[in-house]
């Protein structure tokens, strides 16, 4: 699968930095894209870990050391560098991350995990081809994934449907207590409009209500009687047998 890097340029006017640290910078970036460009990784790494002294938490940078890390087959250390380079405000820079990480993602067989990062990537940049092809590769991946191992998709279902509840009940809990107390209010006035089943008292009943009671229950006994005998009569179920 085709990867993608950053050509890191460096910016002026943003941050008021000395001219030597930036051409370090610069300069540092430059080599590592030049390094992987001839798919030395190794020495790309080295370039990119000496910038990252210089300039920490740069999402452009993470993006190349983890684009650099999926090539040298290390797809945990990348996935973690990659989610770190979606923190930018780039939509192109966070499109090609999330087309990378599914690339990674699909190499750790999380196929799962590669079809969500696909399909953000197309939210974000529609008419890449490649990621589409990728998004239908994945999921065919992961059909035949479940083919083969049911009693593990079943599980790994349930963890997802545990984290899915662990965070419900994570956003409860961080609630302010008075938006947590309207919203007790409001679920008991609900409760109290819902009409509530009525008590009969058996002295206050009178013998025409009585009877009439017994003559509906006769009714509909009699009714009954008659679907079982039509039932029997067709010669009982005859719908598809799911």
């Amino acid at each position: 699968m085709m990867m993608r890097l950053l050509q890191y340029s460096v910016m002026v006017g943003l941050v008021l930095i000395s001219m030597a640290t930036a051409e370090d910078f610069g300069g540092l970036v430059e080599k590592g894209n030049t390094a992987f460009s001839e798919n030395d990784f190794n020495t790309a790494l080295e370039y990119y870990h000496q910038a990252e002294v210089e300039r920490p938490e740069t999402p452009e940078l993470d993006f190349n050391v983890g684009t650099t890390l999926y090539k040298t087959g290390k797809y945990e250390e990348a996935v973690e560098k990659l989610q770190k380079s979606l923190e930018t405000v780039d939509v192109g820079q966070e499109a090609s991350a999330h087309y990378n990480l599914g690339n990674t993602m699909f190499r750790m067989e999380d196929y799962q995990g590669a079809i969500q990062a696909y399909q953000k990537s197309l939210e974000l940049h529609p008419d890449d081809l490649d990621a589409k092809y990728n998004l239908e590769l994945s999921r065919i991946r992961l059909k035949e994934q479940m083919e083969a191992n049911p009693q593990q998709n079943q599980q790994q279902q349930q963890q997802q449907d545990q984290q899915q509840q662990e965070d419900e009940q994570e956003e409860q809990q961080e609630q302010p207590q008075d938006q947590q107390e309207q919203q007790e209010q409001e679920e008991q006035q609900q409760q109290n409009q819902q009409p509530q089943p009525q008590e009969i008292d058996e002295n206050e009943m009178s013998k025409e209500d009585a009877e009439r009671i017994l003559n509906a229950l006769q009714d509909d006994e009699k009714d009954i009687q008659k679907d079982l005998q039509r039932h029997q009569a067709q010669g009982g179920y005859q719908g598809n047998d799911w």
